[in-house]
């Protein structure tokens, strides 16, 4: 599927949203949701100390050709002292890839807005709606105060380990959900844990099961990480 040479610009769109949202009394910014906090906010490589690599596995599910199975890699060249990151990133490959721009001083990890804008480009193609639509559906509900948060508990690389839960529907209330009925249920799920390196362990979406039919399910979850290795550059290295 071709996607827009575009790509960096709608991410960071979207990862602005806590800087667009405007109160309800003139001139006033609206406080920053605990959702944003979290996925675009906070420092998702702080926790990493070395050059490292971090591999997810990518699943969608619809009615042929469209099921496939893919992957993500990012890789974390250098660590900051401030708990950012040089960030390079290979979403999906072939003709899914979607081009990222390696990241200086990434704070969130680029990995949730791929996956995003990936799914983005797909409503658009099965709907033939606007990008920059879906991308500010999306931003209303995880600023929403009411966007669900809950405490659950994962397995990672043979431990469980504690982690927060996020889950917006972006199009309950659209005003022109009749447009798209069949997605008008959607469900974005976020799973991040501290405990996992890059902090994302899982994204996936959700519909109704009376709306699968018409769906495309798609998941990404982390595998494992890996230190990367140094390159030996002459003897006596």
């Amino acid at each position: 599927m071709p996607l827009s040479p575009t790509l960096r610009a709608g991410l960071i769109l979207l990862a602005s949203s806590a800087l667009m949202a405007t109160g309800a009394s003139a001139g006033l910014a609206q406080e920053i949701s605990q959702p944003e906090k979290i996925l675009f906010q906070s420092k998702h490589f702080g926790s990493i100390k070395k050059p490292t690599r971090i591999a997810y596995a990518y699943h969608q599910e619809s009615a042929a050709p469209d099921t496939f199975d893919d992957a993500v890699t990012l890789t974390v060249t250098h660590p900051n002292a401030d708990g950012t990151a040089s960030v390079a990133a290979q979403f999906l490959t072939g003709s899914h890839a979607i081009p990222i721009a390696p990241i200086d001083h990434a704070q969130g990890n680029p990995a949730i807005l791929g996956f995003l804008e990936r799914d983005i480009a797909e409503m658009k193609r099965l709907t033939g709606g606007s990008t920059n639509y879906f991308r500010k559906r999306l931003r209303l509900a995880l600023a929403a105060p009411d966007a669900a948060i809950k405490t659950i508990t994962v397995n990672y690389a043979g431990r469980s380990v504690a982690a927060q839960q996020i889950t917006v529907h972006p199009y309950v209330d659209d005003p022109l959900k009749d447009r798209f009925l069949q997605f008008a249920g959607k469900g974005y799920v976020f799973v991040i844990s501290d405990a996992v390196p890059g902090t994302v362990f899982q994204v996936y979406t959700t519909l109704p099961t009376d709306q699968s039919a018409a769906a495309i399910a798609t998941t990404m979850t982390i595998v494992r990480s890996d230190p990367v290795p140094k390159k030996n550059t002459g003897p006596g290295t």
